[in-house]
């Protein structure tokens, strides 16, 4: 370590305020509501290598942890003081910018003429163009219909404003104004990032500072290889599911080899499906992105909660993702819905490492957060207007020690709910629900989160809606440990009235004034045996609503009586209840009825077989391929319990048909 340790946690708290410093800024100057209230941002200080060496977890968005500018920063070459870049583009920056919404700002920082660091943001801005109003559909195709590509460029040069790049960029947004104060919000944020860096330099020294952040590095490294290798050497796989890809009712599975070490762990995603149609896809360029493994960071985090948040935490974690797969598409395949992809990922990984440590991993928890958008004519300049209704989250899994947090997933926490009252003011909408559903948590000795359910009134004619990344609408949030799965999401048209109808999950929707979206969110999988759970805990949940009688005794043995207008304990009734109950098996998934019956036909072994023999196909033919393969072992094996034999069978069918 060239730095002394005092020295050390000095510097480290210097760069701490200055990257939330940044956070500060764009949430007190941004324009929409998605950002400034719902927090889609984030700020960091990079190496001159780009590698992100100090990550604010109180401000933002905190799942960019482990990416690098370094390719962005080399598309933009020479790089003088006084340039900021910016980019949008997934393919060309391996995958620092995830989708085409989230646009990348960033500023190289010069001491006397050296490139000492880089000073990046980014904000999930209101639109790109695209097909869609906030430019993310399902069921885009490709990255060409997602809106406006931004390569790196620079959109200052030298402090002076690039005015082809801006004119540009104003004129491919159905909101250039919003956009435009959010870019500007993150230059105003890196700007103020170089001024206080080089105060530091002024304070400490040049050497110092950089000799500290690859101090920081190395300690994030080996911090979080001593946490690594707790967890006992071996392979753990698991497999989850999103519910299908839009286009078709066969579902997405992404599969995960984790290997443990000693203190080095590998991910290998070779059995998960191919890169699908539509825009369920994520782009790595087959390099380690941290949104292939937030659960394990997230589960270091929680192991340290000292460790320095920075990229070196993901310097033990080694990927394997074969191109052409969902975590290695090749271009130009859609990536709109990416972070879908990414929170299943997420139980995926927490999944596999389960079955190593149990009692330090949740349930699953919702596993979305879907993006509801409001877009409403604006008559009198001939434009829309937009705004994020909510994201909404479900709730959170079950822990060993705790519920799962009401309303929110582990994956997702990072993102606050609009409040109603600043909604209400940006756009024409009527909220009539936003609330917790009762009924919805995973049973357990320590429950899931609940659901939430939002309600709202169209007001305008020409209203579009629009919420990407809706799911848990057909598998549930798994329960670990004898724990019981949550409850599924579903969307509902005019509640309770005789128009009342449930829809599909939303890609674009066109209500008429008048009518009432219902959306509820999934609820999260409960952690251990329901029937351990204390009584008073079930009678007082019944006290606040979140869950009847009849649920408390049918699934927690607990009997419950009026007494003064609340419930109370019967607790003789109670105990005539659980005696005699067996124990939950400890290490237990309870995965709902929708997934055993899927897997009770398509084994792991079958779709791992398919997964390696799609990967004999060129990417583009593979999801195609895949559904041919799931109906012709209907046809041929109807309701079997199949395997890799079958499936070879299947295939071999197929390849002489086409020949």
């Amino acid at each position: 370590m060239r730095t002394d340790p005092a020295t050390l946690e000095i510097m480290r708290s210097y760069y701490n305020a200055i990257a939330a410093g940044m956070g500060h800024v764009i949430e007190r100057t941004s324009f929409t509501t998605f950002v400034k209230e719902s927090a889609d941002f984030a700020t960091a200080l990079a190496t001159p290598d780009g590698e992100f060496f100090v990550y604010p977890k109180t401000v933002g968005v905190t799942i960019f942890l482990g990416l690098s500018v370094q390719r962005a920063a080399e598309a933009c070459a020479p790089l003088e003081p006084g340039d900021i870049i910016i980019t949008n583009e997934p393919y060309s920056t391996d995958g620092l910018a995830t989708h085409l919404p989230d646009v990348h700002v960033f500023k190289p920082i010069f001491v006397d003429g050296e490139l000492i660091s880089y000073a990046w943001a980014f904000v999930h801005c209101s639109d790109v163009g695209g097909l869609v109003p906030s430019s993310i559909s399902p069921e885009a195709t490709d990255i060409h219909q997602e809106g406006l590509r931004i390569p790196p460029v620079k959109l200052y040069k030298r402090g002076e404003p690039n005015a082809d790049v801006h004119t540009f960029l104003n004129a491919n947004s159905r909101t250039p104004h919003l956009n435009l104060g959010d870019f500007n919000a993150m230059v105003a944020a890196v700007n103020t990032a170089e001024q206080r860096l080089h105060a530091m330099v002024n304070k400490f020294g040049v050497q110092a500072v950089k000799d500290s952040m690859q101090d920081l590095m190395e300690q994030g490294d080996l911090r979080a290889r001593k946490v690594i290798e707790q967890i006992p050497d071996g392979t753990y796989s698991f497999a989850d599911y999103l519910d299908d890809d839009m286009v078709s009712d066969t579902p997405i599975r992404l599969a995960v080899d984790v290997t443990v070490k000693g203190g080095d762990i590998t991910l290998d995603f070779s059995n998960s499906d191919p890169q699908v149609r539509t825009a369920f896809n994520l782009v790595t360029n087959g390099k380690k992105h941290s949104f292939l493994f937030q659960g394990l960071i997230n589960y270091i985090i929680s192991s340290d909660p000292f460790i320095p948040v920075n990229g070196g935490i993901t310097r033990p974690i080694h990927v394997v993702a074969p191109r052409g797969t969902l975590v290695n598409p090749v271009y130009p395949a859609a990536v709109g819905i990416r972070h879908t992809i990414t929170m299943r990922l997420y139980n995926a990984v927490l999944g596999a490492l389960a079955q190593a440590i149990p009692e330090l991993i949740p349930a699953a928890g919702a596993g979305q957060s879907a993006i509801v958008v409001l877009s409403t004519p604006d008559v009198l300049s001939g434009s829309r207007n937009m705004a994020v209704v909510q994201p909404m989250g479900g709730g959170g899994g079950g822990q060993s020690d705790m519920d799962g947090a009401d309303g929110i997933d582990h994956s997702s926490g990072f993102l606050r709910n609009t409040p109603i009252e600043s909604l209400e003011q940006h756009i024409e909408v009527l909220v009539h629900r936003y609330e917790l559903l009762e009924n919805t948590a995973g049973a357990g000795l320590h429950r899931g989160g609940h659901a939430i359910r939002l309600d709202f009134e169209i007001m305008e004619e020409g209203s579009i809606v629009t919420a990407r990344g809706m799911e848990r609408l057909r598998f549930h949030p798994w329960g670990l440990a004898g724990g019981q799965a949550g409850s599924l999401g579903q969307v509902l048209l005019n509640p309770g009235t005789p128009q009342e109808r449930k829809l599909p999950k939303i890609s674009v929707l066109h209500p008429q004034v008048g009518d009432i979206v219902s959306i509820h969110s999934p609820g999260g999988g409960g952690w251990g045996d329901p029937f351990l759970r204390a009584p008073e805990e079930v009678c007082a949940e019944a006290n606040s609503g979140l869950i009847g009688a009849e649920q408390a005794e049918r699934l927690y043995g607990v009997a419950l009586e009026q007494v003064s207008g609340r419930w109370s304990v019967d607790e003789a009734r109670t105990a005539s209840l659980r005696a005699g109950h067996e124990p939950a098996v400890k290490e237990a998934w309870d995965f709902g009825s929708a997934r055993t019956a899927y897997e009770s036909v398509w084994t792991s072994e079958a779709s791992n077989a398919l997964a390696r023999l799609l990967q004999q196909l060129p990417p583009m033919q593979r999801a195609a391929r895949k559904q041919l393969v799931h109906e012709q072992a209907a046809a041929l094996y109807p309701d079997k319990r199949l395997t890799s034999e079958e499936i070879g069978h299947v295939w071999s069918v197929l390849q002489q048909v086409q020949q």
